[in-house]
């Protein structure tokens, strides 16, 4: 289950998310479990088997945890299977629903911060960035973007040529090149696998176009849903190296690859974190995922060895 999830290095987090949602509906309403116990018992592995697919990308721990706080509620209850599969169904159905007007609400709050005639640096794909330059252009705002490929699955060239249909034309620039092609944009704009106290998680490349937007005095904001909003030591590391045949097809002696997808970067290089209900700085960040309720499922699965001692 979510073999196609985890093999996925291309997509956005927002859109593993969605499908993650909608897998996770349809395992609910096909299940067959003859009692509460057993379907909770089901959904519980479903969801360890997710976390295990993209434990880095914050949105779907947060999906994981609106569920399976839901099916427990629904389970300690005492409802019947059938109802318990129903409840699990539509709260999956309206995550993955509710995922593009979000969408939505995040550009309209950040399409003020492009100034009129920008150009835009940008890393990697994000859903969260589309929808803020998408609605500036709604808005009348002309701009361009500046994206470097990102290497070495190349999610860069799949977003950067898919924006010229939105009205935005495109500059599209090796990895390494960018940071040095900042100083003359107006606006660097990333997205975020995940937000925490005092750093942010997405694509390796974003750390070094920060440090150069800082230098040159380009500001620098993050895009981000207020699912990917997640606790530093609840986070996936970002530090997990990937296939190194993606970078040496063949291995050599003496050459050892590190294949790394992600970096943190530090919250105080960036100006504020966009999301769907405003933009907060570094202090707010901490408010809001403090606010965040978390699943006790939820750690059972993030921290199985500590529960069991605990226990």
């Amino acid at each position: 289950m979510f073999e196609s999830i985890a093999k996925d290095s291309t997509s956005s987090a927002s859109v593993l998310t969605r499908l993650a949602a909608r897998e996770l509906a349809e395992m609910a309403e096909a299940s067959d479990a003859s009692n509460p116990g057993a379907f909770w018992e089901e959904l519980h592995h479903a969801c360890r088997e997710l976390v295990r697919a993209k434990r880095e990308m914050a949105s779907i721990i947060s999906l994981v945890s609106q569920v399976l706080s839901v099916a427990e509620r629904s389970v300690l209850s005492g409802v019947s299977p059938d109802t318990a599969r129903r409840i699990v169904y539509l709260e999956c159905s309206r995550i993955w629903e509710s995922g593009e007007t979000q969408l939505e609400e995040l550009g309209l709050e950040g399409a003020g911060l492009v100034p009129a005639g920008a150009a835009v640096a940008t890393v990697s794909t994000s859903e969260s960035v589309r929808a803020v330059l998408a609605a500036a252009v709604r808005n009348g705002t002309e701009c361009s973007v500046v994206v470097s490929e990102s290497r070495p699955s190349n999610e860069g060239v799949e977003f950067g040529t898919s924006l010229p249909a939105w009205g935005i034309p495109v500059t599209l620039v090796v990895d390494a090149a960018l940071p040095g092609l900042v100083e003359r944009c107006q606006l660097v704009l990333v997205g975020a696998d995940a937000v925490s106290e005092n750093d942010f998680v997405n694509k390796v490349g974003t750390y070094p176009l920060a440090l150069a937007a800082k230098e040159a005095g380009v500001p620098v904001y993050v895009a981000a849903l207020l699912d990917k909003l997640i606790a530093e030591g609840a986070r996936g590391r970002p530090d997990r190296v990937w296939d190194p045949r993606e970078v040496l097809a063949t291995p050599l002696p003496g050459v050892e690859v590190e294949n790394r997808y992600f970096e943190r970067v530090p919250l105080s290089l960036v100006e504020g974190i966009i999301t769907e209900e405003g933009i907060l700085d570094a202090e707010e960040v901490s408010s809001k995922i403090l606010s965040r309720p978390v699943a006790p499922a939820l750690l059972e699965i993030l921290f199985p060895r500590a529960v069991e001692t605990s226990s």
